[in-house]
């Protein structure tokens, strides 16, 4: 009953009404459709976490979803010969957001590339034997679909091979010709792409010529990183076969809305991939940060915010005002001025006093000239003001994360107006959006608990926002716009004045805060692991609230953790801490069967002996009150009777399996 009214509240249409719809092919727009009609080429999409409403007034900024992709050789899914397959796909996605199948815009992305390569695949395989081309989902076979799931493990003398090739032929990534290697070696697409992206792994890894420009070199190897071993690596991850797996299901479900209609079931055939791989790699929990290192980097965090953050944000006011000086005294407009905007801004940077404050960071420019190859001898041999401006973005960022356990997108649409104190009890509270315990696009709301200092720095920081934003002649309410908004860019640092009241509702990408990240562990000289840094990301300092939360919170706080990490249920929150099967985690597990036992509706994952324990508990007493405490008395009744203890683990994404062990194991 209780599953029955959760698809309720999804689904946009009545159940009664969906044969209509799919027999009309009278689906309804979805809400983050932009288009006019549902069946144009190329959907525009709005973003999670941002108004719909901005994207309707600004569709040049919604993601363009094309389905102009490639089918076949020489063919693309928007010919007119592959019309058919076309409608089948676009009413298959349709179908799955009208039954609430999908909800996020990103999720009709993954489905459309996954099927389209899985066609593509085919047809290449079909191609290759002089075959008719799959031209409908219904004439994809069983061993084309098995085929394609395969080619995701990379076979290792193919591997050794084109490594051999690459580094006898290349100095550096930009030499390497990928597609003369894929002519040479005559591989599908899809088995290609498997290829490259393991021998792009290892020469990451390996061979430092071979590090795509991301924008920062760091100063050290990164001690955040994991070894690519050629006798395990070369596997296909059980995430990724899992995700692919479920991305082809999603067809099989929509099958409904099909003409020609897709015959497999990929979960049925192949569950999670264990059914054809005899090997994957297993799912790797993000890795615990060093405690020393996030202890150095929120120190540093909190340091740069109490000793530059204001004098920071009174020199970018005073540059402001000379360039804007400046610019009167010359007698030109501001769309001429933008032909000088260089000129103008390093007339500002030579004429305005840097306060003494932010004498130790040695500012010596307003903007590097060429922020395309930044890297860590900036820090050293003097900084631009663009560079201490990120480098007080990730002191912010660094706070938030260590303290508000916020994902990245959590994090990344937070808005500028996010500080808030209550009225009840006068304490400090952060308001984010989280993802995966809403179903709204939007986002719904919450409030976290932060503490007064963070408070006070996070509001200083949104003052300098609204500089930069001023000066760029951004405009727009707090509550749209970002608190890590495009005006901190450097792109936008480096700009001209102003640019006419240009509406500006957009964050900054999730990349270019890592790099800022990166920047601050080489200023701040974060703690060496032997001769490499340690380079976090945003789910590291998550985690490591996690473990350090619970136990300082002397290792009884699992249900206010899991309310603080905005988990859907209390299982998930299992996931994050340090777990042995010998400390106090155990009474968790106990008190956890107990609250379960005690919600009659619930089904709890548990062997014989939890399960029969819960259910004569439930068919004692129905009240709940009276219900939990029974519960861990025959729990208790049991270990003493039998010696056996509770123990627990993972068995998806967010259920956990309770069962009795003895001591001895």
């Amino acid at each position: 009953m209780e599953k029955s009214n959760i698809k309720a509240i999804k689904e946009l249409v009545e159940p009664n009404d969906l044969l209509g719809i799919i027999n009309n092919s009278s689906y309804p727009k979805p809400r983050w459709m932009l288009n006019e009609s549902i069946y144009d080429k190329t959907w525009l999409l709005s973003k999670l976490g941002i108004e719909v409403s901005f994207f309707e007034q600004h569709k040049n900024k919604a993601t363009k979803h094309s389905f102009k992709k490639k089918v076949a050789p020489n063919e693309y899914l928007t010919d007119k010969k592959n019309e058919a397959l076309l409608t089948d796909i676009q009413n298959s996605l349709l179908y799955l957001d009208t039954t609430g199948k999908i909800t996020r815009p990103k999720r009709i992305v993954d489905i459309t590339a996954s099927a389209t390569k899985l066609i593509n695949h085919a047809n290449e395989l079909r191609h290759a034997k002089n075959k008719p081309l799959v031209w409908s989902l219904e004439q994809i076979k069983f061993e084309e679909l098995k085929d394609y799931l395969l080619s995701f493990n990379v076979e290792r003398e193919i591997f050794e091979r084109t490594l051999e090739f690459i580094l006898t032929h290349c100095t550096s990534k930009m030499d390497i010709n990928w597609n003369l290697i894929k002519s040479k070696l005559g591989l599908t697409t899809r088995k290609f792409d498997s290829l490259k992206h393991k021998i792009t792994q290892y020469l990451k890894s390996k061979e430092d010529g071979f590090n795509s420009r991301n924008g920062y070199k760091r100063e050290y190897e990164n001690a955040n990183s994991r070894e690519f071993d050629i006798d395990f690596n070369l596997y296909p991850s059980e995430s990724t076969i899992s995700n692919e797996i479920s991305k082809l299901e999603a067809l099989y479900k929509s099958r409904s809305a099909q003409i020609y209609k897709f015959q497999h079931s990929p979960i049925k055939l192949f569950s999670g991939g264990q059914t054809i791989f005899e090997e994957m790699i297993e799912k790797v929990k993000t890795p615990l940060m060093p405690i020393s290192v996030s202890l150095h980097a929120i120190s540093s965090a909190l340091y740069f915010t109490r000793i530059y953050g204001v004098a920071l944000r009174q020199y970018l006011s005073d540059l402001s005002k000379a360039e804007g000086n400046r610019i009167k005294e010359l007698g030109i407009a501001l769309s001429t001025s933008r032909n000088s905007s260089v000129k103008i801004k390093n007339y500002a940077f030579e004429t305005t006093e840097i306060p003494d404050a932010l004498n130790s960071l040695n500012i010596t420019s307003w903007v590097k000239n060429d922020d395309a190859n930044l890297d860590f001898s900036e820090l050293r041999n003097g900084m631009s003001v663009g560079m201490a401006v990120r480098l007080y973005t990730a002191a912010i960022w660094i706070q938030l994360a260590s303290f508000s356990t916020g994902r990245l997108t959590s994090l990344l649409t937070l808005r500028r107006n996010c500080f808030v104190q209550s009225p009840v009890d006068g304490l400090f509270d952060l308001i984010m959006r989280i993802p995966k315990s809403s179903e709204r696009l939007e986002l719904e709301e919450v409030h976290r608990p932060i503490p007064d200092v963070i408070y006070d720095y996070g509001l200083e920081f949104a003052l300098l926002v609204g500089e930069l934003e001023d000066r760029r002649g951004f405009i727009g309410f707090e509550s749209e716009l970002f608190l890590f908004g495009s005006a901190l860019s450097y792109r936008s640092l480096s700009a001209a004045r102003e640019d006419g009241g240009e509406i500006c509702r957009h964050p900054l990408g999730g990349d270019y805060l890592n790099y800022s990240v990166d920047m601050f562990m080489d200023w701040s000289e974060s703690p060496l692991t032997g001769e490499k840094r340690w380079y976090p990301s945003t789910q590291q300092f998550r985690r490591l609230f996690a473990v350090v939360y619970f136990n300082f919170s002397d290792e009884v706080g699992l249900d206010e953790l899991s309310w603080f990490m905005g988990h859907s249920n209390l299982d998930q929150t299992f996931h994050y801490a340090e777990i042995s099967p010998n400390d106090e985690w155990v009474d968790e597990a106990e008190a956890t069967i107990a609250r379960i036992g005690a919600s009659l509706h619930r089904f709890i994952n548990g062997d014989y002996t939890v399960r029969n324990i819960v259910d004569k508990a439930r068919k004692s007493t129905s009240i709940s009150t009276v219900l939990e405490p029974l519960v861990r008395r025959l729990i208790d009744d049991h270990k003493k009777k039998t010696g056996q203890e509770v123990r627990f683990h993972k068995i998806g994404e967010n259920e956990v399996f309770f069962y009795f062990t003895n001591t001895e194991e």
